[in-house]
C-alpha cells in the first residue's frame, strides 16, 4: 500500500528562521509562501509550516524517556565529523558530538531553532 515517505511535517515558530537553518543542512526551498515551505535534500522532503500552537517540552537525545510520539530526525551523511565541523564553522550548536554507537552508525546530535532533535548519521555497519 505505502510507496515511499513522502514528506516530513514540522511546525515552527519562526517560518525564515527555520529555513534557513534547514540550508545550512542542504536543503533547498521547492516552494514558499507566507506561511509554509517544502524543502528538499537528497531524497528527503521537509514541510515547514508556520505554528503559533503550545510550545512542547524538548525531548533527549537518549530516547527512552522521551514521552510517545514522533521522537527526532536523523540525515544520513557520508562524513559525519565533517558535517559538524563545517555546521560549527556556519555558527550552528552540535548537543552531541559524533561517537560511535553499537547500531552501526557514526553519529552527532544538535537541535533545529525550534528544539527540535536532529541525528546527523554517518553509517559503519549494516542499516
Amino acid at each position: 500500500m505505502i510507496e515511499a515517505l513522502d514528506n516530513v511535517g514540522v511546525a515552527v515558530r519562526d517560518l525564515e528562521r527555520a529555513v534557513a537553518f534547514y540550508r545550512i543542512l542542504g536543503f533547498r526551498p521547492e516552494y514558499a509562501t507566507e506561511d509554509s515551505a517544502l524543502l528538499r535534500a537528497g531524497g528527503v522532503a521537509l514541510y515547514l509550516f508556520r505554528t503559533d500552537g503550545p510550545v512542547q517540552p524538548l525531548r533527549s537525545f537518549d530516547l527512552t524517556g522521551n514521552a510517545s510520539g514522533y521522537d527526532h530526525l536523523s540525515f544520513r551523511v557520508p562524513d559525519v565529523d565533517a558535517a559538524c565541523r563545517r555546521l560549527l564553522e556556519l555558527g550552528v550548536t552540535v548537543e552531541r558530538e559524533p561517537q560511535d554507537y553499537p547500531w552501526g552508525a557514526r553519529a552527532a546530535c544538535l537541535r533545529d531553532p525550534d528544539g527540535n532533535c536532529i541525528w546527523l548519521l554517518q553509517r559503519t555497519g549494516p542499516a
